[in-house]
């Protein structure tokens, strides 16, 4: 009895959900879609769980009268459904949020695939076009002083902005896939452990190491970008670095976050130090280092060694 009235409350979340695409909220609630297809597939035969979504599209296609927010919710319902089903089968937290993200990605490029072939859509185009009604309304707004006046801007800059924009849309839409899949993991782990579904959560951070092969595509990337030529930078190569640099820096940035945790646990720090040091690396981006040496390094064997 519990269960089902559980599985009602988590429809009607997600009809709430849906129903907040027609309000200016959709840009949070987007992040927490996933949960309520997750949760119900996780618990739910495959029947009561088909029973549950189809009440609640119908329910949303009648209220809002708008078949995109149902395309919306079938585009979100594929990854919910692997992540799903990979906790049912009590599979490893690494495993549940890289198939999420991986899922999330490739419906994003088919998406753009798609909307780019039917509707002759160019990215760089549309971007450059709202960058400039941005500024002309800025620039407007200075004209009549309501903001400072020494604006500089011209359609060169709008055209180059765009160009790098458009080139940096394969990291935008793996970090938004990302970002998803591990926020609906983050969420959807103890809630399933709070209804007696056993889900496998990640080691702790400080014992997180990523593979050392990345100090490789690094220094690749690094070395390419500082000697390459222009004609290399504006090729498919180029772009390919463009998007893998921010990746791996990423990458090393959360490496250093593991690696600090790990130090305050073995020198029994205040919890709040490396919480600290990982906010600073917010600000100061060159302390991704540490992640670096971390993994090229065997800094952790060091320090343990040191405590014997």
């Amino acid at each position: 009895m519990n269960l089902r009235w559980t599985s009602v409350a988590w429809s009607v979340v997600y009809l709430l959900l849906l129903l907040s695409f027609a309000t200016s909220f959709s840009f949070i609630t987007i992040f927490v879609l996933l949960l309520p297809g997750v949760i119900l597939y996780a618990t739910l035969s495959v029947r009561a769980f088909a029973l549950h979504i189809t009440i609640v599209w119908i329910a949303a296609a009648l209220l809002l009268s708008n078949p995109v927010i149902i395309l919306l919710a079938v585009f979100f319902m594929v990854p919910a459904l692997v992540m799903g089903h990979l906790y049912k089968t009590r599979a490893s937290a690494l495993k549940v949020v890289v198939m999420g993200t991986g899922t999330l990605l490739l419906e994003f490029l088919l998406a753009f695939l798609a909307v780019t072939v039917i509707y002759d859509f160019n990215l760089a185009s549309s971007i450059e076009e709202t960058l400039n009604t941005m500024m002309s309304l800025m620039q407007n707004m200075a004209d009549n002083e309501l903001i400072a006046s020494d604006l500089v801007w011209s359609p060169e800059m709008a055209q180059q902005l765009s160009s790098l924009a458009a080139r940096m849309t394969p990291f935008t839409m793996i970090m938004c896939s990302f970002l998803l899949a591990a926020v609906t993991h983050l969420i959807a782990r103890p809630t399933l452990n709070s209804l007696g579904h056993s889900v496998r959560s990640f080691p702790p951070l400080r014992d997180w190491r990523l593979p050392r092969a990345l100090i490789w595509y690094y220094l690749a990337t690094v070395l390419i970008m500082l000697f390459g030529s222009a004609a290399v930078m504006d090729s498919f190569v180029g772009t390919v670095l463009l998007n893998l640099s921010p990746l791996l820096n990423f990458l090393f940035m959360i490496q250093a976050a593991s690696f600090f945790f790990f130090l305050a646990y073995q020198k029994k720090w205040n919890p709040a130090i490396p919480v600290l040091l990982i906010i600073a690396m917010l600000f100061i981006p060159p302390l991704k280092i540490v992640g670096i040496l971390d993994i090229a390094m065997p800094l952790r064997e060091m320090i343990t060694r040191s405590r014997r």
